[in-house]
């Protein structure tokens, strides 16, 4: 058989103790968290703002990034512009062109002797020799042999 209640009380009664009839806690006039449903319509309103903001900040930021890399690259750009002109009037002068032609081209004048140099250069006279190193006893026989057959010291 079931057992009825009265109409009076409710079903359950809080952790906290007894609820005012508006859903709030007793003498404070608010809700359990603290919000009112206008403090709720003002949070969502400022968190769909923030959510809305948040794409185009991120886009203003790329793209400052990227102007930023533009103007450098626009700077570098200028720097190799301003090179190249002063070698344009550079190769302008004829002494300069000889230059370039006897440097890169081996090019001589009628009459003249040109020479080319093959091998390598002697060894520095003011670089001292280096001491031959002392043979290794520590390796065994075959190394020190292979070494000293291919010529490679380790």
């Amino acid at each position: 058989m079931r057992r009825l209640r009265p109409a009076a009380l409710p079903a359950r009664l809080p952790a906290g103790g007894p609820v005012s009839p508006a859903g709030s806690l007793p003498g404070t006039g608010r809700p359990p968290l603290g919000l009112t449903p206008r403090g709720v319509l003002l949070f969502l309103a400022l968190f769909a703002l923030a959510a809305t903001a948040v794409y185009p900040l991120r886009e203003y930021v790329a793209q400052h990034n990227r102007i930023l890399a533009l103007e450098a690259k626009h700077q570098a750009l200028q720097a190799e512009n301003e090179r190249l002109a002063r070698e344009q009037a550079r190769l302008n002068d004829p002494a300069y062109v000889e230059q370039l032609a006897k440097r890169d081209f081996q090019m001589v004048h009628p009459g003249e002797e040109a020479w080319q140099l093959t091998g390598t250069p002697p060894a520095d006279a003011r670089a001292p020799a280096r001491p031959a190193p002392a043979p290794r006893r520590d390796r065994p026989w075959y190394q020190r042999l292979w070494e000293h057959l291919t010529g490679s010291a380790k």
